[in-house]
């Protein structure tokens, strides 16, 4: 992809063309604005062309190739999700003398209104973040959270230091948070990597750094996770940084 990113927040903003990918699954939810249409396939299947589309984190989807496009991905972690009435327009508060310019460079000014504007689609009101309730669910994403750089880790002892079983932690965290331990982890792992890329890392020293064997596994989980491939993804993506 050759459009530019930036940082929301917690959250993450694509502006440019869309490639194809094929089906993946995240651990975010996503936004999706395309004013020329895009086909989506959706979890069980259904193929449709839109303009505004919703995924809900953690589900399979698939999406075509569009020219123009605005992509905000929101973290499960970050909203309360259960509480998305999905039924809701998607393009309100989108403008259309932006989104008539997605596949041409934005001014800050004009990327803020867009995060604004998708970001209010799924948090409107100002909907609170979801949090884990549980005091062990809520060390271990702490302690997920800062060892995501190490390319060995025993969930058994994470297990261990949160005062659960490893089947009760599994079960409670899983509850929680839609996904299990590992799988948090990879996610974790992987926004370290695309962190170290914008920071000008190559993809192999990127895959390290996020705590990746090496980089042939940094390109499996983030073809697992995206659909395409890192260097498909980010090779030519210009990273803009935070929208204050």
């Amino acid at each position: 992809m050759t459009g530019v990113m930036y940082t929301y927040q917690t959250h993450v903003l694509y502006v440019g063309a869309l490639i194809a990918s094929s089906r993946h699954m995240h651990h975010a939810g996503q936004v999706m604005w395309a004013p020329g249409g895009l086909d989506v396939e959706d979890e069980d299947g259904t193929h449709r062309c839109v303009t505004t589309h919703l995924v809900p984190p953690d589900t399979s989807h698939s999406h075509g190739a569009t020219a123009a496009a605005a992509v905000l991905w929101v973290d499960r972690d970050d909203l309360a999700w259960d509480r998305l009435k999905t039924s809701q327009d998607l393009s309100r508060g989108l403008s259309a003398t932006i989104g008539a310019r997605l596949s041409e460079p934005l001014s800050p000014k004009e990327a803020l209104e867009v995060a604004r504007a998708l970001l209010d689609v799924v948090a409107p009101d100002g909907m609170r973040a979801h949090a884990p309730q549980h005091p062990a669910v809520k060390r271990m994403c702490t302690l997920l959270d800062s060892t995501a750089s190490e390319r060995e880790i025993s969930v058994t002892q994470l297990a261990q230091q949160s005062g659960l079983s490893m089947r009760q932690l599994r079960h409670r965290f899983t509850e929680e948070l839609g996904i299990n331990p590992r799988a948090y982890l990879r996610w974790r792992r992987l926004r370290r990597a695309v962190a170290s890329i914008e920071r000008g890392a190559t993809l192999t020293q990127a895959a390290l750094e996020g705590g990746f064997a090496d980089s042939a596994h940094f390109s499996r989980v983030f073809q697992a996770q995206f659909g395409m491939a890192p260097s498909q993804a980010l090779s030519s993506i210009h990273f803009a940084g935070p929208l204050i």
